[in-house]
């Protein structure tokens, strides 16, 4: 499994604590399509750090960042933590 793949399903998996139904849950849809409010976006940012280790930025994450872009942030993050000593 990709990283890209892992860190998908490590979204999927957080989003899905919100009762968001899976058939919604697509690389394209946006945060704001999923129904997060500012209290469920926070808890999702943590639940994203606990799962990914990934230290992710508030003001990174808003209602319309799609999931595909959530992702390619916490792949970027994983190869900035990797590549500093």
């Amino acid at each position: 499994m990709s990283d890209r793949t892992h860190l998908f399903e490590a979204v999927r998996a957080a989003l899905t604590m919100f009762n968001i139904p899976d058939d919604l849950i697509r690389p394209d849809a946006t945060l704001e399509e999923l129904d997060m409010d500012s209290l469920a976006l926070a808890e999702f940012i943590l639940i994203l750090q606990e799962r990914t280790g990934v230290k992710v930025e508030a003001e990174d994450a808003t209602k319309a960042t799609t999931l595909t872009e959530i992702v390619a942030y916490l792949q970027a993050r994983q190869t900035e933590t990797v590549a500093t000593p």
